[in-house]
């Protein structure tokens, strides 16, 4: 049976709209961009197609960290990067840390700065991460203008090292306010469209709609492989847990663990969020499946338990996967994939930090790409 979609000469006369750009996700990147571009061309009809009843990302899936790098993670890029490669993905999420704010307003993020710990178990990592702040330190105060950003400390007998510049967000109230600013913008959000087939010219629904635009843009991160096969940019499912009420919880703050694959904060009503541990199963976590990882969850249970010595009887309340999106480095892909579509994807985890940077260069080479 031909089950094809028909349009209807209603839809087809009243409803049906060509597009100046259609952007394929609506995660962060891709409602930025959207904004930005709009910004940039007032007169320009802009559409965003979801997959998702929500972003099926990590946007609203995260810890909702708002971070640029600990010490040990900025340490470890050094064993694989160049230090100007390293240090200019430090700047890029600084600097978008500081436009989300500027973007968005504190309020809307309810961004809190209380600063961060990174946690050491191995006396020598500590130390050899130590002997390398006087260098982070120097950059981030190029960037910030403060002083000793990283500095050795104590944390409940742990050895640690603290950042006075890592803060936390809300990113269930930051993407509701992102989604109603896009709209107040006049730019058209369609939820649960998911694309089956990109093209410069068109896009084609699971539904059978076709839609007919300009430029495309795939902002799909973790799921770019779906419409791009062969694309460099890697699916990283990411679990995380938020447990019960706690009586008397001594981890209150934001806290990194092992280059920062452990992430942990405490969240309203004395509960804690845990995160992470990829790292052990790390080729099992390439996937945009949204299952539990039976052996990942264990792990960070064990972690939970032995080594932040939670008290006895804490239960998981709410857990959770998102998907993430890793390019060959850290640094995200910003191109024109050359068949007349563009994506901007590969944010490696760091969404919050490096989202609106990314968005605001993807916007302005919508913009100016005369070969578009």
């Amino acid at each position: 049976m031909n089950d094809k979609y028909q349009p209807s000469w209603w839809e087809i006369t009243h409803l049906q709209a060509s597009y100046d750009l259609t952007i394929i996700g609506a995660g962060l990147t891709g409602l930025f961009t959207a904004l930005f571009y709009k910004r940039l061309n007032p007169n320009h009809n802009v559409l965003v197609l979801e997959r998702g009843y929500y972003p099926d990302g990590a946007s609203t899936r995260n810890a909702g960290f708002a971070c640029f790098g600990s010490a040990g993670e900025l340490l470890d890029d050094l064993q694989h990067e160049t230090m100007p490669e390293v240090y200019a993905r430090l700047e890029a999420r600084f600097r978008g840390l500081q436009r989300l704010r500027q973007e968005m307003g504190d309020e809307n993020l309810v961004f809190e700065q209380p600063g961060g710990y990174e946690l050491f178990t191995d006396r020598a990592n500590f130390e050899k991460v130590s002997e390398n702040l006087a260098l982070f330190n120097r950059w981030l105060e190029k960037l910030s203008g403060s002083d000793n950003v990283y500095s050795p400390a104590t944390f409940q007998g742990f050895d640690a090292i603290y950042c006075s510049l890592e803060g936390r967000i809300d990113s269930g109230q930051f993407m509701k306010a992102l989604i109603t600013k896009v709209m107040d913008a006049g730019i058209l959000i369609k939820w649960n469209s998911k694309v089956i087939e990109a093209e410069q010219s068109q896009v084609v629904l699971e539904s059978g709609v076709i839609i007919s635009t300009h430029k495309t843009l795939l902002a799909t991160n973790g799921f770019t492989t779906d419409l791009v096969p062969g694309s460099d940019i890697r699916p990283a499912r990411g679990y995380v847990f938020v447990t019960k009420p706690i009586n008397n919880l001594i981890w209150k703050g934001i806290f990194h663990y092992d280059c920062g694959y452990y992430y942990f904060r405490d969240m309203p009503g004395n509960r804690i969020l845990i995160g992470g541990a990829r790292n052990i199963d790390k080729h099992t976590e390439e996937t945009t499946s949204r299952n539990i990882n039976a052996k990942i969850k264990a792990h960070l249970i064990a972690f939970a338990t032995d080594t932040l010595q939670l008290p006895d009887g804490w239960k998981i309340d709410v857990e959770w996967t998102g998907t993430m999106g890793f390019a060959k480095t850290k640094t995200p892909v910003c191109k024109n994939q050359g068949s007349g579509l563009y994506v901007a994807a590969g944010l490696s985890g760091m969404g919050v930090a490096i989202g609106t940077d990314l968005a605001d260069r993807m916007a302005r080479m919508l913009t100016e790409d005369s070969g578009s």
